[in-house]
């Protein structure tokens, strides 16, 4: 059952990546043609910079997902990596348990604010959009990516802290998007 959701996450992982790479890339371009219209033309865009700040909030949900499918979110390993692999994947499982705690009610309250959210349109985009696009929206996507990549992580763990030594799979040591 494993290798078939890391499978899956790695496949969400990577559109993730991808999406964020171009985002990534559409931030620069935004700003070579912001630089080149102004100093060339003197006729700057005038939603250059709220389209950046929604693309950068975009870019930064997006790659708390990755990092977190990626496990490379900050980690204190003096203690736990001198623990026998039983304790440390009950460690490990105890930390990602609070992981799903804390997303479950950041989904929670999101709703109203969602709604409050989308009172408010964009103000120097050319088209009129909810401002809970750019910040809701996101943050409930990711946070629903990351629960997913935290249940994974805390059902290994789990079964690394029960199951034999012998038995817990050499892939429970691993990253997703390895």
């Amino acid at each position: 059952m494993f290798p078939i959701l890391r499978s899956g996450l790695r496949w969400i992982g990577r559109i993730e990546l991808a999406l964020a790479s171009a985002i990534l890339m559409g931030i620069v371009l935004m700003i070579l043609v912001q630089v080149l219209l102004n100093a060339g033309l003197g006729n700057p865009i005038t939603w250059e910079q709220e389209g950046g700040a929604y693309a950068l909030v975009w870019l930064t949900f997006l790659g708390a997902s990755v990092g977190l499918k990626q496990m490379r979110h900050v980690t204190i390993v003096s203690f736990v990596g001198r623990l026998p692999p039983k304790a440390r994947n009950a460690i490990r499982a105890l930390v990602f348990a609070g992981i799903i705690w804390t997303l479950l009610v950041l989904l929670r309250e999101l709703g109203p604010i969602m709604e409050i959210e989308a009172r408010s349109t964009t103000i120097a985009l050319p088209i009129d959009l909810p401002r809970s696009y750019f910040f809701s929206v996101p943050l409930i996507l990711t946070s629903s990516l990351m629960l997913l990549t935290a249940l994974f992580y805390f059902l290994e763990a789990l079964a690394g802290a029960v199951l034999d030594d012998h038995a817990a799979r050499p892939e429970c040591k691993r990253r997703i998007m390895e």
